[in-house]
């Protein structure tokens, strides 16, 4: 197999490559045999007939066969050989297939290299929150269920009558529910206002190169949930349309942040020699924060 890679910019590329002689004819044997059991062909048994008799019979099917199987595999290995580390599905084209020959290209972008300091993520300094549910916390919640009960029935209900109503013995059980949902809550916020830290503070300190297709798909995606977020909530289509713009435009920054966050994960991964397969962001967040200094 030949290859030969060229440079369109710092993240784009254009390969051409070519596969003749042995490797060709042999993966084209074998694609050929793979189909040709179930194939018929006058004056022979399925599975028996010479390759030059398949395709005198059967030869668009099978060169589209071999097409669809070949052209994927050589790519990855042209991509492996020179490697490469692509960062988004190639655009395949000028393919040709001769009886003794295979030659297409394929235009991708590649995975940015960032270069990762240990100070840019060990050490971190995190600003914590205690986390404190006052008693004024859980009477707003006790009055806003007195005050939404009244709305329908008309009527006030004392405290230990709320409290049987919420499926609680006494008032003291129900205010301990209420304590511990907002503990759980505000655990939540913590841990979110903790992740925000960490991504603010990765995304100042870390200059790259993105791949714009990654950026594109993500994008899409994110347009696409809130789509759908508003379809479910009865949006009309008409508003959608209207709302589309704005929503494109509020999205994209988003989109760029979270691709820049993966590469930058994926670069501490590989620093740290940590192999993962699911959850990258969680994983070497719980990693960074082991790492940190609370304050």
């Amino acid at each position: 197999m030949k290859t030969e890679v060229k440079k369109l910019d710092k993240l784009k590329r254009t390969i051409k490559i070519e596969v003749k002689g042995e490797e060709f004819l042999n993966k084209k044997k074998e694609v050929y045999r793979q189909n040709a059991k179930n194939l018929k062909v006058p004056g022979f048994r399925p599975g028996s007939a010479p390759l030059e008799v398949l395709e005198k019979y059967h030869g668009k099917f099978l060169k589209e066969e071999f097409l669809k199987e070949s052209v994927s595999l050589f790519y990855s290995k042209a991509i492996e050989d020179n490697n490469i580390l692509p960062a988004s599905l190639p655009r395949i084209y000028d393919v040709k297939c001769s009886a003794d020959l295979l030659s297409f290209s394929a235009d991708f972008e590649t995975k940015p290299q960032i270069e990762i300091k240990e100070n840019s993520y060990k050490g971190l300094k995190i600003k914590d929150i205690k986390i404190e549910v006052k008693e004024v916390d859980i009477e707003k919640i006790l009055t806003n269920l007195k005050e939404g009960i009244k709305k329908i029935f008309k009527n006030d209900l004392g405290d230990e009558e709320l409290a049987k109503w919420a499926s609680y013995p006494d008032t003291g059980s129900l205010k301990e529910a209420i304590k511990a949902q907002l503990f759980g809550e505000k655990l939540k916020e913590r841990r979110h206002n903790i992740d925000s830290q960490i991504r603010e503070y990765l995304l100042k300190n870390h200059k790259t190169d993105l791949p714009k297709s990654e950026i594109e798909r993500y994008h899409k995606d994110l347009v696409n949930r809130e789509i759908y977020n508003l379809r479910v909530k009865g949006a009309s289509q008409e508003d959608i349309d209207k709302y589309k713009p704005d929503l494109d435009s509020k999205l994209k920054p988003l989109a760029e942040n979270e691709v820049k966050l993966f590469y930058i994960f994926e670069a501490i991964a590989k620093k740290e020699n940590i192999t993962i397969d699911n959850n990258l962001a969680e994983v070497i967040s719980g990693f960074i924060l082991s790492q940190a200094e609370y304050k």
